[in-house]
């Protein structure tokens, strides 16, 4: 068989979470090679989200989600300055407007410290107000010093172009339609570049990530796609709205619809969270609308709508699992996954790639014996 590429690892999928493994691989004795169907790397789920970098007091005790999200913040201090990534430390409040989520700021406070955040405070209504004179509801607030906004797309080029000058490999214009094996493992990937061979591929397709696994004969976890739509404003409309990052009290769906800085000086209101089937529908709508304005009124009651300049979507990749599925496929020797990698996917992407390679140097090590 003739190959275009051979290589050690092959990463399938060039956001945030891909980019970060890329970077995380080139710095062993590997040939790692990530592959991108689209144009240009971060242009899915990681250029069309809420930029934040969670501080983790909100993902369950023990979950993937909480674990690298908590992990991935702590890196992301030491990356800011190492890759000079854009990225303000501006932290987060979650806001409670009634007496009964003033009880839930309690149970955030204890999951946080479990979770092993650092510093996190309960804020009275008038230290609230000190701080975001804006939040003219606000009977208190967990406050998260470690929290922070960032430019997801600028951060993924940064891991990439890290990755790069440690001699990783990125190919765009390159989907992946099927798979090598060799007695069920897998050996070869199939792309529109040609065939790649190579002794380990980790899936981090995001919306696709389930639709991969399957071409290689993992059905272990579905994902569906969850739309969040926002509004942006103009940077004028800052003084009228936060100066950081305000959230609700969270449900069991979402972490609600905040109002929230950007690293640009602007500041936008969303996600909403609404399922659907398509994996391509980016399109917002005059319900979608109506939502996000009637929930951040709750936060701030004068929004300054006059002010905003754009609407736009993006799409979540929500796992069967409840959580991230991380490590080795349990069907297909050679496949790892990192998929359902939704929020708090952003800040978890370090941690995660830390998590996948250290499940990689156990097959290597394993397949050594």
């Amino acid at each position: 068989m003739n190959y275009v590429k051979e290589c050690d690892v092959v990463v399938i999928g060039g956001g945030i979470t891909g980019t970060a493994i890329l970077r995380e691989l080139s710095k062993y004795d590997l040939k790692a090679v990530l592959v991108e169907k689209e144009p240009d790397l971060a242009i899915g789920t990681t250029k069309a989200n809420s930029a934040i970098c969670h501080a983790g007091f909100d993902a369950p005790v023990g979950s993937w989600k909480a674990r690298t999200n908590v992990r991935g913040n702590e890196l992301y201090h030491q990356l800011k300055e190492e890759l000079h990534l854009d990225l303000k430390w501006c932290g987060s409040l979650v806001v409670a407007t009634t007496e009964e989520e003033v009880q839930t700021l309690q149970e955030l406070l204890a999951r946080g410290r479990e979770n092993g955040v650092p510093d996190l405070q309960l804020l009275s209504r008038e230290e609230v107000l000190a701080q975001e004179p804006n939040l003219t509801t606000a009977l208190g607030a967990l406050w998260a010093p470690t929290a922070g906004v960032m430019w997801p797309f600028g951060c993924a080029i940064a891991f990439a172009q890290c990755a790069l000058q440690n001699g990783a490999e990125v190919l765009r214009n390159c989907g992946v339609n099927g798979f090598i094996k060799e007695e069920g493992r897998i050996t070869g990937v199939q792309t529109d570049w040609g065939v790649i061979k190579t002794k380990y591929v980790i899936n981090a397709a995001g919306l696709y990530a389930d639709a991969i696994a399957r071409l290689a004969g993992d059905d272990s976890f579905t994902i569906h796609p969850r739309k969040g739509e926002y509004i942006l404003f103009d940077k004028t409309a800052s003084s009228s709205l936060v100066y950081g990052v305000a959230f609700p009290c969270p449900t069991k769906k979402s972490k609600g619809i905040l109002v929230c800085t950007t690293t640009h000086g602007n500041t936008f209101i969303g996600p909403n969270a609404n399922d659907q089937e398509d994996r391509e529908d980016t399109s917002v709508t005059l319900e979608g609308m109506d939502q996000l304005i009637t929930a951040a009124k709750k936060l701030v009651p004068q929004l300054p709508l006059g002010d905003s300049i754009t609407l736009f979507a993006g799409l979540r990749a929500v796992s069967s699992t409840g959580d991230f599925v991380l490590g080795a496929s349990p069907k297909v020797p050679g496949l790892f996954n990192a998929a359902g990698i939704q929020s708090p996917g952003l800040s978890a992407a370090p941690a995660v790639a830390e998590v996948l390679v250290e499940a990689l140097g156990r097959e290597i090590k394993k397949k050594k014996k």
